[in-house]
C-alpha cells in the first residue's frame, strides 16, 4: 500500500479550549488517531499511529545500539508524544499547554503537510521560517546558476 502524501498549507485558529481543527484534506490520514510531538524548529508534529512507529524506528536506527544518543532520541520523541485515539466530531484535537508553549503558539496557527506527517506552527513563526527558506533557496540558485 502506498503511503499517503500530506501536502499543503492551511491557516487555522486555536479555540479557547486549545482545540485545533485538522484541515479536512488531511483528516483521512488520521482515521486511526494521531500522535502529536514536539519537533525541531519549535513546531509540533502530527503523525498517524503507523507513521509515528515508523518515525521512532527510523530515528533510533540512525543511532548506535545502547548509546546515550539512542536513549536520548527515544526519550525525546516518546516523552513529548501525546496520543489521541481519534479526532473529535469536528476533526479537532486538544493541544496540551506545554506543547503550545514549546511552539510559542498564539491563537493564529498554520498547519502544513510535511509529506509523511503534518506540522503545526505559530503562524508568525511559520511565515518567518518560510521567508528564510525562500531566501536561502534564492541565494543557492544565485550561487549555482544553471549551465
Amino acid at each position: 500500500m502506498q503511503r499517503p502524501l500530506l501536502v499543503g498549507e492551511f491557516e487555522v485558529t486555536l479555540d479557547a479550549k486549545n482545540r485545533v481543527a485538522i484541515p479536512a484534506r488531511l483528516r483521512t490520514h488520521f482515521s486511526e488517531g494521531m500522535y502529536v510531538t514536539q519537533e525541531n524548529e519549535r513546531c509540533l508534529g502530527g503523525y498517524s499511529p503507523e507513521e509515528f512507529q515508523r518515525r521512532l524506528e527510523e530515528d533510533v536506527d540512525v543511532t548506535t545500539a545502547g548509546s546515550v544518543q539512542r536513549r536520548d532520541v527515544k526519550r525525546r520523541l516518546a516523552a513529548t508524544a501525546v496520543h489521541f485515539p481519534e479526532l473529535d466530531k469536528q476533526g479537532r484535537v486538544t493541544l496540551p499547554g506545554k506543547h503550545l508553549e514549546y511552539a510559542g503558539a498564539s491563537k493564529e496557527l498554520t498547519i502544513i503537510g510535511a509529506a509523511d506527517h503534518l506540522e503545526i506552527w505559530d503562524r508568525a513563526a511559520w511565515t518567518a521560517y518560510r521567508a528564510r527558506l525562500e531566501e536561502e533557496t534564492d541565494a543557492s540558485v544565485d550561487e549555482h546558476p544553471a549551465s
